[in-house]
């Protein structure tokens, strides 16, 4: 008898979680979960752009408006528009303009950064256009094609630095280091495109790397060092250009003081292959293979020199060097420290490369 009210039970069990799940899907068809939040200048205040993926129509790209001097209170005016409940939960990105990254960013980080409703995985980028112009490129396109998936996929790639909300409150609120997150513009054929890497003093936008200087920078932090590293091949008389596919390596820094001299040492052994080059450069010869060896160790050396050097001119510590001087250092204090000491450092960069034999097969 037991066994048969078991029996009797399964239909109606089965029957509930359907049901269960029906609701489900009825609940995200009408809502609307932000994906992409950007802000523009307004008059005194500031332009919202939020896009979202609507499934009542296959999923394609929308986006609402709302413009206020306070930027909590335009989720509000956007919801003055939509017949669903706004949600930012599903948050995937944050953008500025670059207006607004130029005049601080200090009001978004407290007000979205630190609501602990949005994943600290979520992106924040500048955008060199309007947030607007980007989002009207992207309306009514598949949902592969929201910004965040580009973003997302070079980082694991690791073709560019990583960057999140993590990273961007920790250094920000972090001692003697800077912010640095993506950097996008909408090329000639309106498409969206990585062009850089932003670099912030405090809240604000101070300097954006080109794509070369990028991927220095990307070395320097020593998180992704796999990538492809593009360099010039000389012999004689021949010049051309080349690109070293890195496939590992390792970094090590350390700081040394002597005679009142702080000296920052970056280390690196990279290991890989080259894997574009001239048809009049044979890698088949052990003496052309240890020359591209040493040639882009002093052309990548030369560049990492560069690139920290300009660090220090504009002021910007994107590296941490000074939290890493406070570690060693008794009695550092920030302020101290980048109006005196930062513009004394020297730097010291050690490359060693590593071709594999697949690199320098014919």
């Amino acid at each position: 008898m037991s066994r048969f009210i078991v029996l009797l039970w399964i239909p109606v069990i089965v029957l509930v979680l359907v049901l269960a799940g029906c609701a489900n899907a009825v609940v995200v068809d009408h809502i609307r979960s932000l994906t992409v939040l950007g802000f523009d200048k307004h008059n005194s205040g500031y332009k919202a752009s939020a896009l979202y993926a609507d499934y009542a129509d296959k999923g394609r790209i929308k986006v609402l408006r709302g413009d206020s001097n306070r930027t909590r209170t335009m989720i509000k005016e956007m919801a003055f528009q939509s017949a669903q409940p706004i949600r930012i939960e599903k948050l995937k990105m944050l953008a500025f303009s670059k207006e607004v990254a130029a005049e601080g960013v200090k009001t978004f980080i407290k007000t979205f950064c630190r609501d602990p409703i949005i994943s600290f995985y979520a992106i924040l980028a500048v955008v060199d256009d309007s947030v607007a112009s980007l989002s009207e490129s992207l309306l009514g396109k598949d949902s592969q094609e929201f910004p965040y998936h580009l973003l997302e996929q070079n980082m694991k790639q690791e073709m560019i630095p990583h960057s999140t909300v993590a990273t961007v409150l920790f250094d920000y609120y972090g001692l003697g280091r800077d912010i640095s997150v993506p950097y996008l513009k909408l090329n000639a054929n309106k498409e969206i495109e990585i062009a850089g890497y932003g670099i912030f003093k405090d809240d604000r936008l101070k300097l954006v790397l080109n794509h070369e200087e990028m991927v220095h920078y990307k070395l320097l932090q020593g998180r992704a060092l796999r990538g492809e590293i593009p360099f010039v091949i000389r012999k004689d008389s021949k010049q051309s250009p080349a690109v070293f596919n890195t496939t590992s390596g390792k970094m090590k820094r350390k700081i040394s003081t002597s005679d009142n001299k702080t000296t920052f040492t970056y280390s690196f052994v990279l290991e890989g292959m080259v894997t574009e080059y001239p048809d009049w450069f044979s890698l088949g010869e052990e003496d052309n293979t240890k020359s591209l060896a040493d040639q882009l160790e002093k052309q990548l050396q030369t560049h990492l020199l560069d690139l920290l050097h300009k660090f220090v001119k504009e002021g910007v510590d994107p590296l941490g060097i000074g939290d890493l001087t406070r570690s060693r250092q008794r009695g550092w204090t920030e302020a101290k420290f980048y109006a005196a000491e930062y513009d004394h450092i020297q730097f010291d960069v050690h490359i060693h490369i590593r071709l594999t034999k697949a690199g320098i097969a014919e």
